[in-house]
């Protein structure tokens, strides 16, 4: 196959289960030139079996990175791609015959389809959503901003008719994954901006951008998904919004229990209590990659009896912190069953009471007194459980309302009650349950 004379440009970073399948698609060009985002897969060893022209450089900034990228290729043309994106035979050709035939043009848009996994998404501006992608490239430029760059470039310009593939998203999971990513580059985009965002203007962008998505643009003919994807797309203009007013506010996250007692420690560095003959208290924690939160936690628990870490198989110092406190982990790979680890977690304590926590939780002097009652035997009780409040705090508030101070039901008398649901579990009591 004779060469066309284009630069294919691929910015790329972690993208070993798709950047072979871009390459297969543009193996006709002159030459590739692949710029990867210091992935930490085999992205740059299988971009290397297809061409030399791999180099690695951190994007902190996704405009100047992509002009970064076209300033490498050697080409008057360039074919501007992303690692998830294909070249059809037929658009191959369409390119092949404008550069044979010569242009006045200095760049061509090029259709897209996109898919969310197998599925093309036909309407509310997924298609034909076209690109400026094929371009000389002294004359092309992006805007040196980190999300959404506009491309700058004279006319006189072209329209492709043959679309680029684009399996812009795996599933809906990855679609939310990558919104909230861009979200939060978006949010930094308005707030280097002079003119910053406003709570209105964000609103009326939230709105807007639904109505054009599911009726102007018929996104309504795509079903189901179509509504979802409408709704995500004023979604992001309110999530981003959001995160950029949380910008504007002080550093919100507790990094020591006094930041939420008001104490320092003296109460949670009590020994256990040796009053003979009470009862003992087991507290369970569930833990994966913790390390920010864990020492908080387990701070608030240093009077219980034992402390019974069940963890995820966490990749930081959540293991070290909590043997460090004397916890004993027991190590188990989460697989999305909630209810099992908590069951786990109980199966291992030896106590006559069980406090199940999470790593973000903190045990208050408040609690650990009317425990310490009950443990000992001052205030007589029947129940095999009890629930207790939950002061939920976000961003450095105590949340009071809209359903966020409620009652947490994980304190019971071992043997007495078992978890069940994977995600929104619940425990099953035999016995009366109380309320702290």
């Amino acid at each position: 196959m004779d060469k066309i004379p284009v630069s294919v440009v691929i910015i790329t970073r972690n993208e070993e289960k798709r950047i072979k399948d871009c390459l297969e698609s543009v193996k006709w060009a002159d030459e590739i030139v692949v710029l990867d985002d210091r992935s930490e897969d085999r992205t740059r060893e299988i971009a290397r079996e297809y061409t030399d022209r791999v180099f690695e450089r951190e994007m902190t900034n996704e405009g100047a990175h992509r002009n970064y990228a076209y300033s490498l290729a050697s080409n008057e043309w360039v074919l501007s791609l992303d690692a998830d994106e294909r070249v059809t035979p037929a658009l191959r050709e369409e390119i092949k015959s404008v550069l044979e035939k010569g242009t006045e043009c200095n760049g061509f848009s090029i259709p897209r389809k996109n898919f969310i996994g197998d599925r093309w998404i036909q309407h509310g501006g997924w298609y034909p959503s076209a690109q400026l992608r094929l371009f000389r490239r002294e004359e092309f430029r992006y805007e040196e901003v980190d999300v959404h760059p506009r491309a700058f470039m004279e006319d006189p310009r072209g329209y492709l008719q043959n679309p680029v593939l684009h399996y812009t998203y795996r599933d809906l999971e990855d679609f939310t994954a990558k919104l909230n990513n861009l979200t939060g580059r978006e949010a930094g985009k308005w707030a280097d901006s002079p003119k910053g965002m406003s709570a209105g203007r964000a609103a009326r962008r939230t709105v807007d951008r639904f109505f054009r998505a599911y009726h102007k643009k018929k996104g309504k003919q795509d079903g189901t998904l179509g509504f979802v994807l409408a709704v995500m797309g004023g979604f992001y203009q309110l999530l981003s919004y959001a995160k950029y007013w949380e910008r504007s506010l002080p550093p919100f996250y507790p990094r020591d229990i006094k930041d939420l007692t008001g104490e320092i420690r003296t109460w949670a560095a009590q020994e256990p209590s040796k009053t003979e003959g009470r009862e003992k208290l087991s507290v369970v924690i569930l833990t994966r990659n913790e390390e920010d939160k864990i020492a908080n936690c387990l701070e608030s628990v240093r009077w219980a009896d034992e402390v019974v870490v069940v963890d995820g198989y966490s990749t930081d110092s959540t293991v070290k912190i909590c043997e460090e406190y004397g916890a004993r982990v027991v190590s188990h790979k989460f697989e999305g069953d909630y209810g099992q680890e908590r069951n786990i977690g109980n199966d291992n304590c030896s106590g006559d009471w069980i406090l199940q926590l999470d790593a973000d939780e903190i045990v208050t002097e408040a609690f650990r007194r009317r425990m310490m009652s009950i443990l000992e035997g001052r205030e007589k009780t029947v129940h095999a459980s009890y629930k207790f409040r939950r002061k939920n705090i976000f961003m450095g508030r105590f949340m009071r309302n809209g359903g966020w101070y409620h009652y947490s039901h994980h304190l019971f008398r071992k043997g007495r009650a078992r978890y069940e649901g994977k995600v929104h579990h619940q425990l099953l009591v035999e016995g009366s349950t109380g309320v702290l």
